[in-house]
């Protein structure tokens, strides 16, 4: 019989996964959120699953422990492992602000109001379930949000205050919410001393998530760099980075009343400290998969939590239509204690900002509006003791000693106003929220965010002329599809020329320093480019790869925050941060003629790539003088003489060295051409997939040899 069971919850969790992919392609073609879609689907199934034929649906159903410990990692991860932890040190304010006292003072309000509500209506709830709930829909969804968001251009400021908010609020919002179920449980009435503890208990889950990550995050990069080029390895580790610290954060907490932790804060910084620190390494071609590897995971979590959290009504033993006022009643009241948070906690911190630091008016009314609720406070909400559930007879005594008098239990109740709040945020909010980007034109491009737009367009249709000129030379094309499409693409390069001319003209006041900024930005994004491949190819190690991207990054923040005066790329910035320091203060014999002759080789590489690919733009007409082309190109000539020069000279003091050096960097050049050569053979099926396999595997053992092994 168990057998049976296992059968039918495996063949219910495959149906679901089936028809939810059907359910996301539907929702790109109508454009309607993939989550809210889900919901409703879940919600048709349950008379479906009334058929015999179809019984099995509702077989599968996800426990507390499921969703906290295996579901809720990887959510957690794949959200926060791309954050930069430069840009939310720049924006620590607002986020801090919002995820801590924002949410605190959201679950103060929700508690208070509902508790009013509730008395005059002659409703006894108690406080502390009230509080509870306050805690546990407090909780922001960042994943829905911020797919708008890109998909509406917001600008990256509203984007990454929003994200980093959510991210830490789960945090905070679980340790809160833990923090108030222990009070409940252990038979506590809210007296003066419980909330004392409760306070000192919530701070010391923050203050000990906090240390913990950054133990567990540097251990996880250490072990990824240790393992590098076992690809399939590299991966398993980030997956039990999630899990092992979210796991080992509740493990402590549960043996240790002294030192709690929360497991959410715990994984969400240890995957930010291995997405800035143990990224690069990861090997690249792994690094170049992982974001889809986690976006896939995350998919899946999220398909089954949001396809069963409309199933998991028809669980409920309870008249849903008793409910429909206290629905209402929270809808309102949470949306108002959103509101009050945001406006209430920006305004104070708007007050001590300065010029541009400032969040402004309608960016505070999406981030009220935008606060969707997700898969979080439904999993918060499972953890509340039910019917034949470890602790259930803790809160049965609760209940007594509050004088609990409804038909159903905490848990019953709790539940249907978190599904009520979570499907109007979905309903509601998620499909209003383009529209009212729209209205308070927030969506509206950025002067140079225009001119890049333009720019991007230019190149692209610029390169699809070349690609179509070349392919009628070779005959792939006939005289009147080659002018048909040669055509298209030039009135789509004219038209991009037209804008730009008219951006530009619009800005005459800052024209130069948006020219300015527009070109240092790009040539900065192309040594970016040129230096991640090198690296690819291990031209370059990971020490002298990681010091030149943090000064590339270093400049593209001074140009991209530049206010006034312009400011020119220097290759000598000393403005380093916290890891850029700890990384010198860990590898002192940094500086030896071996690191500096590769650090310079690659710079005389990239700097040589920019200049070629500046004359190719310059030879396009973006209507404005082509001296801001040659004053860049000339800032990069200079910068490939200085570093052409150092190689040189410390290639005469030690060139013996330097020439075995050479060597194995030439030949792994050699190899890149082999493997290209190799993969346009196997596409014309010149060799078979067996040969290609080996082929490849013996280049990438040759190609990931140490490049300093001579030093």
């Amino acid at each position: 019989m168990e057998d049976l069971q296992f059968l039918f919850a495996t063949l219910s969790l495959i149906f679901l996964l089936f028809i939810s992919s059907f359910v996301y392609i539907f929702s790109k073609k109508i454009k309607v959120p993939y989550t809210v879609l889900l919901v409703v689907v879940g919600l048709l199934l349950i008379p479906l699953s009334t058929n015999p034929f179809f019984s099995f649906i509702d077989d599968f159903r996800l426990t507390p422990e499921v969703l906290f410990f295996v579901f809720l990692p990887v959510l957690l991860f794949e959200s926060s492992y791309n954050i930069n932890y430069k840009q939310i040190i720049k924006e620590w304010k607002p986020v801090a602000g919002l995820a801590i006292l924002g949410l605190i003072v959201s679950t103060i309000i929700i508690s208070v109001l509902l508790y009013g509500i509730f008395y005059f209506a002659d409703v006894e709830i108690p406080f502390l379930v009230l509080l509870l709930f306050g805690a546990l829909i407090s909780a922001t969804d960042p994943v829905a949000v911020l797919a708008i968001f890109k998909k509406m251009w917001a600008p990256c400021r509203l984007a990454l205050i929003f994200e980093g908010e959510s991210l830490f609020n789960d945090g905070t919002a679980v340790a809160l919410f833990m923090v108030i179920l222990g009070i409940i449980l252990e038979g506590h009435i809210l007296w003066l001393e419980t909330v004392s503890l409760g306070v000192l208990s919530f701070v010391s889950m923050v203050f000990w998530g906090l240390i913990f990550w950054g133990i567990m995050g540097i251990l996880f990069s250490k072990i990824l760099g240790s393992i590098r080029y076992n690809e399939e390895a590299e991966v398993t580790i980030t997956m039990i980075s999630a899990h092992a610290t979210f796991l080992l954060a509740e493990l402590i907490t549960y043996f240790s009343h002294f030192t709690p932790l929360s497991g959410v804060i715990a994984t969400v910084t240890c995957s930010i400290i291995i997405g800035n620190y143990g990224k690069y390494k990861i090997t690249p071609r792994v690094e170049q998969h992982m974001q889809r590897f986690w976006e896939f995971f995350a998919f899946i979590a999220n398909t089954v939590v949001f396809i069963l959290m409309g199933i998991t009504l028809s669980y409920l033993e309870v008249d849903m239509m008793y409910f429909v006022p206290f629905i209402v009643i929270s809808i309102i009241v949470v949306a108002i204690a959103r509101a009050g948070s945001v406006y209430g906690v920006v305004g104070i911190l708007n007050k001590f900002a300065k010029g541009d630091e400032r969040i402004p008016m309608t960016w505070q009314h999406l981030l009220s509006w935008g606060s969707l609720r997700w898969a979080l406070a439904i999993i918060m909400v499972l953890l509340i003791p039910g019917k034949g559930e470890p602790g259930y007879i803790h809160l049965l005594h609760f209940q007594e000693q509050v004088g609990w008098s409804f038909p159903f239990d905490v848990q019953e109740f709790l539940l249907v106003l978190t599904i009520g709040s979570v499907m109007f945020t979905l309903f509601i909010k998620a499909t209003t929220i383009s529209y009212i980007m729209h209205r308070l034109k927030v969506d509206k491009l950025g002067d140079l965010e225009e001119l890049e737009y333009e720019e991007g367009k230019i190149l692209s249709n610029f390169k699809i002329l070349n690609k179509l000129e070349n392919s009628y030379k070779k005959a792939y094309l006939s005289q009147i599809e080659y002018s048909e499409l040669f055509q298209k693409y030039e009135n789509r390069l004219k038209n991009a020329l037209f804008n730009i001319k008219a951006i530009l003209k619009n800005n005459e006041e800052n024209e130069l320093q948006l020219i300015a900024k527009a070109l240092s930005l790009h040539a900065l994004w192309i040594e970016k480019q040129y230096l991640k491949d090198l690296f690819m190819y291990n031209e370059i190690d990971e020490k002298n790869f990681k010091y030149i991207l943090r000064k590339i990054e270093q400049q593209i923040y001074r140009i991209e925050e530049w206010r006034g005066q312009i400011r020119s790329i220097s290759w000598e910035t000393e403005d380093y941060d916290i890891f850029t320091k700890l990384f010198f203060r860990f590898f002192r014999n940094f500086d030896n003629p071996i690191n500096e002759y590769i650090r310079n080789r690659a710079k005389a590489i990239i700097t040589s790539k920019v200049i070629t690919e500046l004359r190719m733009l310059s030879e396009i007409d973006f209507g404005f003088d082509k001296t801001f082309f040659d004053d860049i190109i000339e800032l990069y000539a200079q910068f490939n003489k200085s570093a052409e020069k150092k190689k040189n000279m410390i290639s005469l003091e030690i060139r013996a060295t330097i020439m075995g050096l050479e060597s194995r960097l030439v030949d792994k050049s050699l190899l890149r051409l082999e493997e290209e050569v190799l993969k346009d053979l196997f596409q014309k099926e010149i060799i078979t997939p067996k040969l290609y396999i080996k082929f490849m595997d013996e280049i990438e053992e040759e190609m990931f040899m140490d490049v300093k092994r001579l030093s």
